[in-house]
């Protein structure tokens, strides 16, 4: 019969039917979701516009509602609103995730952020005797203040803004101290309440899954149903968490020293990857700043922009003069992680350790080392406190991830000669001249001491690459305002060229989900290794529909999934498309009417 009417008038029905469809489901939505007790914000409403908001300004995508529910109960009607209404559905806590993964263009968005307490009990499955009961929409930053870390120690987001849920979900991991001491965030997690895809509200533990509505059901764990597994690194594809009970120690967080140091060639770098993995007592981190203007705090914002660069290109002369060397020199975290740490790292035992490893330090004298590192302290402290205030939407972000590599060789190159981030560049600030308003570049030395029992006997789904105690892993951040500029391309062109070594240098490297690079087709492999086809039988478990469905889920398919992050390179499909169809937002028409396919 349509083979008989106008190209023109099968394309006007089309297009009526993507329109009343949408419409449709979104009143269908509005209506089942009268029965939560949560705000439910649409287009129009005040404050719909900064809701809608994540921190990647690159994330454009709208919801059509939002949903910021109070309980486990309004979650649970939430999901079962989406499901009944066809809607896609998308979930934020802290909303810091790189792509995109929290938001999605016509969904039903569920906002942690009015689920947020934060609470110390003393608990006899810890065994330390402490846990925190952390809601999923609390921030770390709300969490250090509830639980100072002057007095208590336990894995958190760096960032004070990034969110609990989206943080242990993906795993946990942070490079300056508490990952190797106490290991990823997920290993410290004891039990989970979550919601599940047909509203069913859980407790989550190791051997089983508690059902606590509608009704009560005890589901004990396999291999093919294991929720505890599937949540911790994958969590996002598996449920909505809404609390945890997270392992507390009751030792305060040391803060680490910060030196200056040589980096040179190849025997400077592996003369401090020796130092960070040759003794129990030190985790230790080479961070660089690339930035100028970035920073407001008035206590630090001057120095940024007038003392940081003409330092730097003083230090290199001098180093060029006395010490044999071309290179701007590197920041060294030194972090006392030995079971009697205290508050603070001993700045000058950390200096003579490293030099005994052969580390060259800028300064020599104990007095200028001190110095430097109150120096750097200052400065980062006022920044830790500048990024909590940072606004949603603000800044776009271009992002590489590269873990569990042997050495340095994937990406030497890139760190002493890159014209934007190489420490031998010949320009301190190409990076920010280029577009790029912050970039920070991490190597972490992996030097695990401890692991946790409940991981220990159930190990979370991240791949955490247990037969390789000695590798290390690089991240490089940028975040830019311009749209228009070029730094996810300077980003994405060091991504590829790590990415070529990598492949044939290191082939058993992995990557990180909340650090994701978005660059290999075998991106699943690389976060979850040898779990992802225990992580799809659980999925076909709990979630058989696909509900949870995002960037690079459980349950994406390899294209689908290497091709939907921000700056993706486009991929060229053999297949042909149905139709030359796009819904009313420009998106291609994928039969049944999902979101890209997934």
């Amino acid at each position: 019969m349509f083979g008989l009417l106008p190209a023109g008038f099968l394309s006007l029905l089309l297009f009526c039917f993507l329109i009343t469809s949408s419409s449709g489901t979104v009143s269908q939505a509005l209506q089942d979701l009268q029965s939560q007790t949560g705000d439910v914000i649409v287009k129009g409403d005040p404050d719909f516009e900064t809701r809608k908001l994540i921190m990647n300004a690159a994330c454009t995508d709208e919801p059509a509602i939002i949903v910021v529910p109070k309980t486990d109960l309004d979650v649970s009607v939430a999901l079962k609103a989406a499901k009944n209404s066809g809607l896609p559905l998308s979930v934020r806590s802290g909303g810091h995730s790189y792509t995109c993964n929290s938001i999605k263009e016509g969904s039903l968005h569920i906002d942690m952020r009015g689920m947020n307490t934060v609470q110390i009990v003393q608990d006899s499955d810890s065994p330390t005797g402490l846990v925190a009961m952390l809601d999923a929409g609390a921030t770390w930053g709300s969490v250090l203040r509830s639980i100072p870390p002057t007095s208590y120690s336990y894995p958190h987001g760096q960032c004070r803004s990034v969110g609990v849920a989206g943080y242990l979900l993906g795993g946990g991991v942070n490079w300056l101290g508490t990952y190797n001491k106490y290991g990823y965030g997920a290993e410290n997690i004891l039990a989970m309440r979550a919601v599940l895809s047909d509203g069913r509200i859980a407790d989550v533990t190791p051997e089983k899954t508690e059902i606590i509505f509608p009704s009560q059901q005890t589901i004990t764990h396999t291999t093919d149903n294991n929720l505890f597994f599937a949540l911790r690194g994958a969590g996002s594809s598996f449920g909505v968490v809404t609390q945890f009970k997270y392992i507390i120690h009751d030792t305060p967080e040391t803060l680490p020293a910060i030196l200056l140091a040589w980096a040179d060639s190849t025997s400077d770098l592996e003369a401090i990857k020796a130092a960070a993995q040759e003794s129990p007592d030190y985790s230790i981190t080479i961070s660089e700043e690339f930035t100028r203007d970035f920073w407001q705090n008035p206590q630090v914002a001057l120095i940024y922009k007038f003392l940081f660069p003409p330092i730097m290109t003083v230090l290199r002369r001098i180093g060029n003069k006395f010490h044999g060397t071309d290179s701007f020199p590197v920041f060294l975290t030194v972090t006392d992680i030995s079971t009697q740490a205290t508050r603070t790292t001993n700045v000058i035992r950390a200096a003579d350790y490293v030099k005994s490893k052969g580390v060259r330090l800028v300064m020599r004298n104990n007095f200028m080392i001190t110095l430097f590192h109150i120096f750097a302290e200052v400065l980062y402290e006022a920044n830790i406190v500048e990024q909590e205030q940072w606004q949603p939407g603000q800044y776009q972000l271009a992002s590489l991830n590269f873990g569990s590599l042997d050495s340095h060789q994937a990406f030497e190159d890139v760190f002493f000669n890159d014209p934007n981030f190489g420490n031998k560049r010949s320009d301190f600030l190409k990076s920010v001249n280029d577009g790029c308003d912050y970039c920070f570049w991490m190597i972490h030395y992996r030097n695990r001491q401890y692991q946790t029992p409940v991981s220990a006997l159930n190990p979370i789904s991240t791949e955490r690459s247990e037969d390789k105690p000695n590798s290390l892993d690089t991240n490089l951040v940028c975040m830019f305002s311009d749209a228009n500029s070029e730094c996810s391309t300077i980003v994405n062109d060091i991504k590829d060229k790590i990415e070529a070594k990598a492949a044939v240098i290191d082939p058993t490297y992995t990557k990180y989900v909340n650090f994701p690079s978005c660059s290999n087709p075998n991106w699943a492999d690389k976060y979850w290794g040898n779990g992802v086809s225990a992580l799809q039988t659980i999925k076909s478990e709990w979630d058989p529909d696909n509900l949870f469905n995002h960037c690079q889920s459980i349950g994406s398919s390899p294209v689908s999934g290497q091709d939907c992050c921000p700056f993706a390179d486009p991929i060229t499909q053999t297949t042909t498309s149905l139709n030359s169809c796009q819904t009313t937002t420009g998106q291609t028409c994928v039969f049944p009417f999902t979101h890209q396919g997934v």
